[in-house]
């Protein structure tokens, strides 16, 4: 793995650390596992975008932040799903 892409990696897993960390539906869920005795692994890996399967596009919408795509496919979706996150769920907007 290139220098680039290695520090491109590391750039996500701690931008997905935060925003896990930042979860409360996230830390139950992973505290019930924990309760139970596991512990609990993400793992994030790399494909040229040629050799990606078939995925879950999907958009995140904040407001005037800009627009974010990400490919999920059905693995990512039921391991994220079994944590109590459901990345196809729209955000409510927030009251001012």
């Amino acid at each position: 793995m290139d220098a680039k892409l290695r520090r491109l990696l590391q750039d996500l897993k701690g931008a997905i650390s935060k925003t896990l960390a930042e979860s409360p539906d996230v830390e139950r869920s992973m505290e019930r596992i924990r309760e139970e005795g596991w512990s609990v692994y993400l793992v994030v890996d790399r494909k040229r975008e040629d050799e990606t399967p078939e995925g879950v596009e999907l958009t995140a919408d904040r407001g005037a932040a800009r627009e974010v795509l990400f490919r999920i496919d059905r693995q990512d979706l039921e391991f994220l799903r079994s944590l109590g996150i459901d990345p196809t769920r729209r955000l409510r907007r927030r009251r001012h």
